[in-house]
């Protein structure tokens, strides 16, 4: 059954023999190079990394939005003054006053003005009235103290303190109308000039003072009171004038109080004078003066009377003082010369013509003429017509008897 195949494969061997016999010696087939595969060169790879090991890179945060500035109000700063009344004015007591002034402030803080006196006792205080830019504020002004004071206009904090201060000095006049009880000062005035170690002079005016007894005192620096002197004044009704000397300490210098009293401080018979001196030292080229104790300005004395002075002379110790009277036409009707006392008080008398009349001026002065303590004063007084001498009764005659 496999006949035909065999067959037609021994007929093609047959074929291919023959035809290589009758062919030329073949060449050998030349070798063809086999081709070169590439030489594989072996990579070592990277290690695996752990991907869950490792933090993911956070993003960059982006900043919020900037927003516009916020306006910040700028802090105020504070100030007050007192506009009205001046400095130095009269305030006249048992007035209602009305004060005003300018401040500069927050909303929130309040304004108080206070009326002191020059030694530190607290006479009225109330909170002022705002505007805008302006403030007032009244209150009546007590009887209990006269002379110098001041007008303390502060601005205050929500808790009280001070934020900022104004003080002006005034001077707390009389009304001898409006009350029936006073204490009042002539001498000494504010600014007045003192000395260590000599007397001051004090006088004024005053009405039922408590148990007639008036004290005067230097108080330093308007403290503390560092010396007094107590007097016992006579029994009126009416007002009547009072005078009396305290010696300065000596070491006492600089700024001063001058005070007199008379009863309890805070009662209803409290009546003080208070005012502001200067203590200059011994050495200084100011301390120096001369102070009429009396007469007063003005006084009227008699023509042919006597005329009693006397006064202070600073820095003075033991030292000479003169007395002249001059009418207005310049003729000389009295003279007289006398010694201070170791605390500088002085005392002289001078008669008066019983042929003058009209002003005259009285001049004194104290210590040598070109020394550097050396110091005058004047007053005016007007000299009045003698009085008319009373005429002396005739001795009875005898009449013979009968």
């Amino acid at each position: 059954m496999h006949a035909k195949p065999l067959l037609a494969f021994s007929l093609a061997l047959i074929t291919l023999f023959l035809a290589a016999c009758g062919s030329p010696t073949p060449s050998l087939p030349t070798q063809v190079p086999l081709a070169q595969l590439p030489t594989t060169t072996a990579t070592t790879l990277p290690a695996t990394r752990d991907l869950t090991a490792e933090a993911p890179t956070a993003l960059p945060t982006e900043p919020p939005p900037t927003r516009p500035p916020t306006a910040t109000p700028t802090p105020v700063t504070s100030w007050v003054t007192v506009t009205n009344p001046d400095e130095g004015a009269e305030l006249v007591m048992g007035s209602d006053v009305i004060i005003r002034g300018l401040v500069e402030k927050e909303a929130e803080h309040t304004i108080w003005l206070s009326l002191v006196s020059a030694t530190g006792h607290l006479l009225a205080e109330v909170q002022a009235r705002e505007g805008e830019t302006s403030w007032e504020a009244g209150f009546n002004i007590p009887q209990s103290v006269s002379g110098t004071a001041f007008l303390n206009a502060t601005v205050r904090n929500e808790t009280g303190d001070n934020l900022s201060e104004n003080s002006t000095r005034v001077n707390l006049v009389l009304n001898a109308d409006t009350t029936d009880r006073f204490l009042v000062f002539a001498q000494p005035e504010f600014g007045e000039t003192a000395v260590s170690e000599f007397n001051i002079l004090f006088s004024g005016q005053t009405k039922l003072p408590a148990g007639n007894r008036v004290t005067i005192e230097i108080w330093e620096n308007c403290q503390e009171p560092v010396t007094q002197q107590t007097f016992i004044l006579g029994r009126s009704p009416n007002s009547f004038p009072w005078q009396g000397f305290v010696v300065v300490p000596r070491d006492l210098v600089g700024r001063a109080c001058a005070v007199a009293t008379s009863g309890e401080i805070g009662t209803e018979t409290w009546r003080e004078a208070q005012t502001v001196i200067d203590v200059l030292p011994q050495d200084h080229p100011e301390a120096k003066g001369v102070a009429l104790g009396y007469p007063p300005p003005n006084t009227t004395i008699a023509a042919g009377e006597s005329l009693t002075l006397y006064g202070t002379a600073l820095n003075v110790r033991e030292g000479p003082v003169t007395v002249s009277v001059l009418l207005d036409n310049g003729r000389m009707i009295g003279q007289s010369a006398t010694t201070t006392d170791y605390w500088g008080y002085w005392e002289t008398e001078v008669t008066l013509p019983i042929d003058v009349l009209g002003t005259a001026e009285v001049t004194i002065t104290a210590g040598e003429q070109g020394d550097d303590n050396y110091a005058e004063t004047e007053t005016i007084i007007t000299i009045s017509e003698a009085p008319t001498p009373t005429p002396i009764p005739l001795l009875p005659t005898s009449t013979p008897s009968q």
